[in-house]
């Protein structure tokens, strides 16, 4: 009780100094989900980009790459990656050509499926995407049902006696600790993708994407 107590110390503390910020992050989010297949397909390889990586790698190489996830042959996609000192440059160049027949469609596609069922079809579909990837992207285009269970919010849950260990092995795992995060989200009366921006910045002193 006592641990749960102080974090909702910071996530007050938080709110007060960095409310402002995040609500702005937010809005950028939202307006992302009404942008072009284009750029919705940019943001889905940024979050492929992230995985097994820090998001501040993943922002780095997308401004660096930027058209090229959708016009470079697979070879000079690697290339580029290599030469802007991306560590995955083999595997990541192949997951973002094997993804691009869904960049013509992907604005429909996000339309047309409830957010739970177009969670499970980017896991099933997209290679290289995982829970937490999948999640990334939903937040990242205004679907905030989800938080991205990054080793950052993880360490944050064990810290603060939310569960015993970090380890997500497998989809069960996911799926446990997304429930005991969506249940610490109900308390605070924020939806998963918001108070995940509210503890990556506890955990990091940083709000990103």
């Amino acid at each position: 009780m006592i641990k749960e107590d102080e974090l909702s110390i910071k996530i007050m503390e938080s709110k007060i100094v960095f409310g402002k910020k995040i609500n702005e992050r937010v809005i950028d989010f939202i307006n992302m989900g009404k942008s072009r297949n284009d750029s919705l397909f940019m943001e889905l390889c940024f979050c492929i980009l992230t995985a097994n990586t820090s998001a501040e790698m993943g922002i780095r190489t997308q401004r660096t790459i930027m058209n090229g996830f959708i016009d470079y042959p697979e070879e000079k996609l690697r290339d580029e990656l290599k030469a802007a000192k991306y560590r995955f440059y083999n595997k990541r160049a192949s997951y973002i050509v094997d993804a691009r027949p869904v960049r013509k469609n992907i604005k429909k596609l996000i339309a047309g499926m409830d957010h739970f069922s177009l969670r499970e079809y980017l896991v099933n579909n997209i290679k290289g995407v995982g829970y937490k990837e999948a999640s990334h992207f939903l937040r990242n285009i205004g679907i905030f049902d989800f938080a991205i269970l990054d080793k950052h919010i993880l360490k944050l849950m064990k810290d603060y006696g939310y569960t015993d260990n970090i380890k997500l092995a497998t989809r069960k795992d996911y799926l446990e600790k997304e429930r005991v995060f969506n249940s610490i989200a109900s308390v605070y009366g924020l939806e998963p993708g918001i108070l995940d921006l509210y503890l990556w910045q506890i955990a990091t002193g940083k709000i990103l994407k």
